[in-house]
């Protein structure tokens, strides 16, 4: 029984020092907000601020890579509509036509990356509630260089989060 005892309680120490990030997903919406690019750092991050818009945000963590340093990787794509709209659907192969619906793609980790643009837009939105949006997307972006392509889809429920 000590034994046994012995098994159970160092395999509690090993679980428990095991600092690997799963990955996760996280689909919020928010409102009475505005978002923009900032003119240094873009497509590493948005400005988000009040206005008088809704956002809607998905961020995907990575999983860790257990033998790489600084690896954590965030992927983030953002939705700005006029807090009117109540149901949206955009399909283009091209960059984005000139619409009141903005979107940004955004790379967040320990490393550097260039502005991307939109090679491809399948993006479309319900509201469902007042407090839930369904939202699908397909995307393909790229670093201005054509050096790096990137791909993002999902399709969820995403949910009113009120802070700011």
């Amino acid at each position: 029984m000590k034994k046994l005892f012995a098994l159970v309680i160092s395999l509690l120490i090993v679980a428990s020092c095991d600092n690997t990030n799963p990955g996760s997903l996280e689909r919020l919406y928010y409102e009475n907000s505005e978002l923009s690019a900032p003119e240094d750092d873009y497509g590493t991050w948005v400005l988000w601020e009040e206005g008088d818009k809704t956002a809607i945000r998905f961020a995907y963590v990575h999983p860790d890579e257990e033998n790489i340093a600084d690896d954590e990787l965030t992927e983030f794509f953002w939705i700005e509509l006029p807090s009117d709209v109540t149901e949206f659907n955009i399909s283009t192969s091209n960059d984005l036509p000139q619409t009141e619906i903005e979107f940004y793609y955004v790379r967040a980790c320990f490393c550097a990356f260039e502005t991307f643009r939109f090679l491809r837009n399948d993006i479309s939105g319900q509201k469902l509630s007042t407090n839930q949006w369904r939202v699908s997307f397909d995307i393909v972006v790229v670093t201005n260089n054509n050096n790096y392509e990137y791909h993002l889809s999902d399709s969820g429920i995403y949910v009113f989060n009120e802070a700011l």
